[in-house]
């Protein structure tokens, strides 16, 4: 206990002993860094921040030079232009924000090394990185390559929040080391590289997190938008530990900034380790969540489960006027690459309209194979324009509110009292757990032996102690069956 209590004390110490600095485009590397004499480069504030130390960045645009480099050679292949490698702490985390309401942003254009680029490299835990923006990181390699916003490679619990990264060469923000980090409210758009593979522009993601180990839990993207995007919006390709988007929007990805056709572009890239090997045995494969998103006009699928090992979870999302609005396609196997038919994937309450390929509301999926509850498909829901408050997507780009969350939109939310709403599927009912629970029936209520669903409406075969759904009444279970 006593010792536990001198860690605290000096947890708290070194939050009170640390201090803060500010940066502006009128500073000077010799000043302070107060905010009467501002140091003049992001460079000097992070080399000088400690635990607990937030870091002010006032308006302007920055523009840093090669010459500001922090970590040449970072992961082998990447020159890092800010290095976050110093920990913070739960009670002092290390803190970058724009001041108050002023508006920052990073240009990383004037930086043209010939490795790849990392804008933001994060190497540390607790670091928070809020409310600026990120443009024009480079591409200079024109072989197979990528730039990257904001990297997590192995910093835990850090939240990048209201930062947009847009009109420039890279991927937004890039995972494969690390647990329990947020990415919330962010924007990535706009961004295509036609430099590298002859212009593809297929290695800008708006957001991509490719875990590489199944140890690495607890991670989520909310709030976030992408649009624009030359390969897709979200990508959890590779990844190994469950990964959890909710509330996103991606629209218009697999195109530039002129909606000129690039990448592979698809909403939300759910899952999967693509055709061209074996998946070895050591390789985990997870159960990715996407709930309360919106896919709308993306070049190729709206939600994809993209060739995945196993099933994935997709929860009250909206998919509208994209080629495929759900291609739940799976890989066989380990060792067969072959597509198959999309098995174990949950999906419930998902609302799925006017896809611009005939007969493409879902496909590529067993239906035998899979939990499939109250949806506008499998079987196909009659639905009309007249079903919604508006389809002027349009509403996606409208301002983000004042503390970074989304803006309230009709786009694609239901009038009330059609049946969808009254089944309360689609983007705008938050899901809770119970979402759909009234559709799940058997004929004979009484019937101990009618099969039980957990409060996802997903059929539990052998359940464990807990809440359950039976008949479409709720029950608790004290001990196994």
């Amino acid at each position: 206990m006593r010792k536990t209590l001198l860690a605290a004390a000096v947890i708290t110490a070194l939050s009170l002993n640390a201090t803060d600095y500010y940066v502006s485009p009128s500073g000077n590397d010799n000043n302070n860094g107060s905010v009467e004499a501002p140091f003049l480069t992001l460079k000097k504030a992070i080399e000088s921040a400690k635990a607990g130390t937030t870091i002010y960045l006032r308006e302007g645009t920055y523009k840093p030079l090669q010459s500001e480099i922090m970590r040449p050679g970072a992961e082998g292949a990447y020159d890092a232009i800010y290095n976050l490698g110093t920990k913070g702490t739960a009670a002092a985390p290390i803190t970058i924000t724009g001041y108050e309401d002023e508006k920052a942003v990073i240009d990383l254009s004037l930086v043209k090394s010939t490795a790849r680029m990392i804008g933001f490299y994060v190497k540390a835990d607790y670091w928070r990185l809020k409310n600026f923006e990120i443009v024009g990181i480079q591409v200079t390699q024109t072989g197979h390559t990528q730039s990257i916003n904001v990297g997590l490679f192995g910093g835990n619990n850090t939240i990048i929040e209201n930062v947009s990264m847009h009109d420039g060469m890279g991927i937004g923000v890039y995972a494969t080391r690390g647990s329990n980090n947020l990415v919330l409210n962010c924007d990535a758009y706009n961004n295509y590289d036609p430099v590298s593979e002859n212009g593809a522009g297929g290695n800008c993601d708006g957001f991509g997190f490719h875990l590489n180990k199944s140890t690495y839990t607890g991670n989520v993207i909310r709030g976030c938008r992408a649009w624009r995007n030359s390969d897709d919006g979200f990508d959890l390709i590779n990844n190994q530990s469950p990964v959890v988007i909710e509330n996103c929007w991606a629209w218009e990805n697999g195109y530039d900034a002129d909606r000129v056709s690039r990448g592979d572009g698809t909403g939300f890239k759910s899952g999967g380790y693509g055709m061209g090997s074996t998946v070895a045995e050591s390789v985990n494969v997870p159960r990715n969540i996407v709930r309360n998103c919106i896919a709308w006009s993306n070049k190729q699928a709206g939600f994809y489960a993209n060739h995945h090992l196993g099933g994935l979870d997709f929860l009250n999302n909206t998919s509208y006027r994209n080629k495929r609005n759900f291609n739940m396609v799976n890989r066989k196997s380990r060792t067969e690459a072959v597509d198959v038919d999309g098995y174990e994937h949950h999906l419930t309450s998902n609302l799925s309209y006017k896809p611009t390929m005939s007969d493409a509301l879902c496909v590529n999926i067993n239906t035998s194979l899979c939990e499939i509850n109250n949806n506008t498909f499998l079987p196909a829901m009659s639905l009309s324009d007249g079903d919604f408050e508006s389809l002027d997507a349009s509403q996606l780009l409208s301002p983000r509110n004042s503390d970074g969350s989304l803006p309230e939109i009709t786009f694609m939310k239901l009038r009330s009292g059609t049946t969808p709403h009254v089944k309360k599927i689609g983007w705008q009912f938050p899901w809770n757990g119970e979402a759909g629970v009234e559709d799940i029936t058997a004929d004979n209520a009484d019937d101990e032996n009618a099969p039980l669903y957990n409060l996802q409406g997903i059929r539990v075969d052998n359940p464990v102690p807990g809440i359950y759904i039976r008949n479409g009444k709720k029950i608790l279970i004290r001990s196994n069956r």
